[in-house]
């Protein structure tokens, strides 16, 4: 599964700042509003369907089940039924919450993460991903290659791998990075994906992570309170990296759609029709690349 992020122009005619504070970011954050959509607005936590719950600091938004199909929708993403909530964070990233009760799965395959033949599968997975995106006029995607191969932490029983991939809205000139992690739990399996501007993956990376590190699984679910007797998922790690790009509903447009609707004090847009990056180069004061 993966989030892609491309969706319009910016018409806005506000000039931007030149170097706006550090707070002025927080500030748009704060601002955030989507019509139609529900928002939570950190300090708060927030449920993650029945099984999980997170801790969203301030400045951070939360779309919740109530509007997730008008979200969804609006940014050109394939909904699969699992989705139990978005983070939108004033730091240029996203996160998608899905959660799986594919039961527990066993962790004694993490010596087969063939990060290569994983790969090739996966690259396979993409022409009937795109068929389903053409019917519905949408940009088509390209899978470019890992940014950070598969990788198993058995302490936190976390699994977690990130992928390049571009889209021929630009003729597959601009990348864009997923950082997928699988939070394993008794029940299932909870994914998360991190959607951001390549250049500022390091970063947003860490940030996330560290967003993360607020996550739990509520009492009795945890991957440790597994008894006999439970549901045991069909598959292994491996397959959680395949399936991945597997089940590839493409969740598309996010960055850009942020543009759309991101309402900043510093520059004083209700912007409509914008690209999240270039949205945030405004704010930011950062130059985009030279147009051809």
């Amino acid at each position: 599964m993966l989030i892609a992020c491309a969706f319009g122009r910016l018409l806005a005619d506000a000039p931007p700042p030149a170097q706006p504070a550090a707070d002025e970011t927080a500030q748009a954050a704060e601002q955030l509003e989507i019509p139609g959509i529900n928002l939570t607005h950190g300090p708060a936590t927030v449920k993650l369907g029945s099984v999980a719950e997170l801790k969203l600091p301030e400045g951070y938004a939360f779309v919740g089940p109530d509007s997730l199909d008008r979200f969804y929708e609006m940014t050109q993403n394939m909904r699969s039924g699992q989705e139990v909530g978005v983070v939108i964070s004033p730091e240029r990233w996203l996160l998608f919450f899905d959660y799986d009760p594919v039961g527990y799965v066993k962790d004694d395959d993490k010596a087969d993460l063939d990060a290569d033949k994983m790969l090739k599968t996966m690259r396979e997975t993409f022409a009937a991903a795109n068929e389903e995106r053409r019917k519905r006029g949408w940009p088509e995607h390209k899978l470019d290659g890992w940014a950070t191969a598969p990788r198993y932490d058995e302490k936190t029983n976390n699994l977690k791998w990130a992928v390049r991939f571009s889209s021929s809205e630009d003729n597959y000139q601009s990348a864009t990075v997923n950082q997928n992690t699988r939070l394993l739990g008794r029940g299932g399996i909870m994914k998360v994906i991190l959607a951001c501007d390549p250049e500022d993956f390091a970063t947003s990376d860490a940030s996330a992570d560290a967003l993360l590190a607020s996550f739990n699984y509520v009492p009795g679910q945890t991957y440790a309170e597994y008894k006999k007797g439970d549901k045991i998922a069909e598959y292994g790690l491996a397959a959680l990296v395949v399936g991945g790009a597997g089940a590839i509903a493409v969740k598309a447009g996010l960055l850009g759609f942020l543009g759309k609707f991101w309402k900043a004090i510093a520059v004083g847009i209700a912007a409509i029709g914008a690209g999240i990056v270039k949205f945030f180069n405004k704010l930011t004061g950062r130059q985009p690349p030279p147009q051809e």
